[in-house]
């Protein structure tokens, strides 16, 4: 019988190789992976302070920063001042960057789609199950950490 700490560890080499795997469509068009998870990140927030995804997607300010800049000079992304806080940057995504976005959207599906072919469907229905399990048992012990 696996261990938990044996359990950790493959769950750990597989995400990390799933994540380096799950970046190939992107890095062979030149985008990074940081890159597509910030727009990912905007979108999903509307128009977020560059703070918010700085600690959201877990980056230095500097690397926040250095990927807004790229995406900003791409014409992804525009910086607007924060009508509620002058000390603010909200970041939005122009039109080219939605068209960006489909883009990665659709390579992120074909190339999940691909990745989990390998599973049957009562393995795919039995993954997502096992791992929300895991996801609500961890976030529950970070919340009683806190407290």
């Amino acid at each position: 019988m696996p261990s938990g700490a044996d359990l950790a560890n493959a769950l750990m080499r597989a995400s990390h190789t799933l994540r380096r795997y799950a970046g190939q469509p992107y890095q062979q068009r030149g985008w990074s992976t940081s890159r597509v998870l910030l727009m990912l990140a905007i979108e999903e927030a509307g128009t977020p302070r560059m703070g918010d995804m700085r600690t959201q997607l877990g980056v230095t300010g500097r690397s926040i920063t250095s990927l807004v800049d790229g995406l900003e000079q791409d014409g992804l992304l525009e910086r607007k001042a924060d009508p509620d806080d002058r000390r603010s940057t909200r970041l939005e995504i122009t039109a080219k960057g939605r068209e960006h976005l489909a883009e990665i959207k659709e390579l992120h599906s074909a190339h999940a789609d691909a990745t989990f072919a390998v599973l049957g469907n009562a393995e795919k229905i039995l993954l997502v199950e096992m791992l929300a399990r895991l996801e609500d048992h961890a976030r529950q012990s970070l919340s009683e950490k806190e407290d």
